[in-house]
């Protein structure tokens, strides 16, 4: 079998720190090819994934330099959708080498059109939130072959014919098991009020346990106004983005992962990445918490935060060797590519 990936034209393979949907992709190819598999990647720049790999564009938008004037606000849109545009062309012209397509572009849907027409079947994944206008355009094919990362990711969008969901997966030799947790919780995100760190330091002020917080992306003037004041380094510690091995150690380290996201969270990494360092989720119920979390098992799942609280404090229920062994089971790269493959047979 010779199957196509592609890629969005954000960064190149494998990618550092931020990333989700380029690090799912790079796991996904490199299964794909341990199982003997041919894969042509297709993307922008130069990345170094195994196989082939074909490029659309000299560089990812990541790498480019672009002037963020008014004039200039929609430029990485604007290059995204002439990316789309070459990759189309390229399936058209290549269709014939492919016996499957996995199309992990942000904006991948605008290849629906196109996919009716060409040979190999097109599954198109789905790793943002589905709004209202995107749910009403995919309602009108009868057989998109579009899958998302969640089941609660489709909720917004009951009338499309779904062709499945499929769980994220992360590298878990990445991930180190550790059975006895420091004094601290952790929170890892954006510093900015969707993600409400605010109330992972409240959650843990009332619970009497330090919390400790990753993460880049200052929203301002929530972050001067909100966060900033907290930070004492003693009781709450703030620590920039974290990657690779640091992140890896902060996150078997932590008594817990606090997760107070206020948006309807497609899937979210770290969770799983928390589970395969052993350590338990605490959150708030939405979005995916609860397709990801085993209440009671896992972590808990919240409604507020005199609930987040309370758990913090009942964290010695949770085994934390079940913790890796449940991401072992249900996170891994060979059961996300499983479930691809066999999604794949349902439409052929």
């Amino acid at each position: 079998m010779k199957v196509a990936v592609i890629i969005p034209p954000y960064a190149t393979l494998p990618v550092e720190g931020q990333g989700g949907t380029e690090r799912v992709a790079f796991g996904f190819i490199q299964e794909l090819n341990k199982r003997g598999i041919d894969t042509t990647t297709i993307g922008a720049g130069s990345s170094n994934v195994p196989g082939e790999f074909v490029s659309l564009q000299d560089k990812a938008i990541s790498d480019l330099e672009i002037d963020p004037t008014f004039s200039e606000g929609s430029r990485a849109l604007r290059i995204e959708a002439s990316y789309i545009a070459r990759v189309a062309n390229y399936l058209d012209k290549h269709q014939s080498e492919f016996d499957a397509v996995f199309n992990h572009m942000r904006a991948g849907f605008l290849l629906l059109p196109l996919a009716k027409y060409l040979k190999p079947p097109i599954i198109t994944t789905l790793h943002l939130p589905i709004f209202p206008q995107l749910a009403t355009a995919l309602e009108d094919y009868a057989h998109p072959n579009i899958v998302t990362v969640s089941k609660s990711q489709q909720e917004p969008a009951k009338n499309v014919n779904f062709l499945g969901f499929v769980h994220n997966a992360i590298d878990l030799s990445e991930f180190t098991f550790n059975q006895d947790p420091e004094e601290f919780v952790l929170f890892v995100g954006a510093m900015g009020e969707h993600k409400a760190p605010h109330l992972a330091i409240e959650a843990a002020k009332r619970a009497g346990v330090p919390i400790v917080l990753a993460g880049d992306k200052k929203r301002e003037p929530y972050f001067s106004e909100q966060i900033s004041p907290l930070i004492d380094n003693q009781t709450v510690i703030y620590r920039g983005e974290v990657s690779g091995k640091e992140k890896a150690d902060l996150f078997g380290k932590a008594k817990a992962i606090l997760m107070t996201s206020q948006i309807q969270e497609t899937f979210g990494l770290v969770m799983i990445e928390a589970l395969a360092s052993g350590t338990p989720v605490v959150s708030l119920r939405i979005g995916a918490s609860d397709e990801v979390i085993v209440n009671g098992k896992t972590g808990y799942v919240v409604d507020d935060v005199n609930q987040m609280a309370d758990s913090i404090l009942k964290l010695e229920k949770i085994d934390r060797r079940y913790c890796r062994e449940y991401a072992e089971k249900h996170f891994s790269f060979q059961r996300l590519t499983d479930n691809y493959l066999d999604l794949l047979k349902k439409i052929n």
